[in-house]
């Protein structure tokens, strides 16, 4: 009866130390665009990039505000507010070291409310 016990926990113990990183054969995150896969997409704008490689990043998933009005999707450079998902059509390809995709949920953590859209952010070299 010990030894079945100690078993177990053994089992649940290892199993707890698991990680759950698995790959899921893509090899990347769908949420984000490396410095990589730019240089390798061989696209002139992030626009195009984002396109390209993760189109699911220019769906607008969020829901309607009460009054109806909704921003869509916001483009974050460097940091800071810098337009809608079409002004990533200013930004050259070739100056881009990421882009990243955050929900609406992640978006309110790193930039506040406001965002029911998501928020792409754009970090430059």
């Amino acid at each position: 009866m010990r030894a079945r016990l100690a078993l177990c926990c053994l089992a649940f113990a290892m199993s707890a130390c698991a990680t759950g990183g698995a790959s899921h054969g893509s090899g990347h995150d769908p949420n984000a665009i490396t410095a990589d896969e730019i240089e390798g997409s061989h696209e002139a704008t992030a626009y195009d990039v984002v396109r390209t490689l993760r189109p699911n990043m220019l769906i607008t998933h969020g829901v309607n505000t009460f009054n109806g009005s909704n921003p869509g999707i916001i483009v974050f450079l460097n940091g800071t507010q810098y337009g809608t998902v079409q002004s990533l059509d200013r930004i050259a390809a070739k100056d881009v070291d990421e882009i990243h995709f955050y929900d609406a949920s992640e978006a309110a953590l790193r930039h506040g409310t406001g965002f029911p859209s998501g928020v792409i952010e754009v970090k430059t070299k």
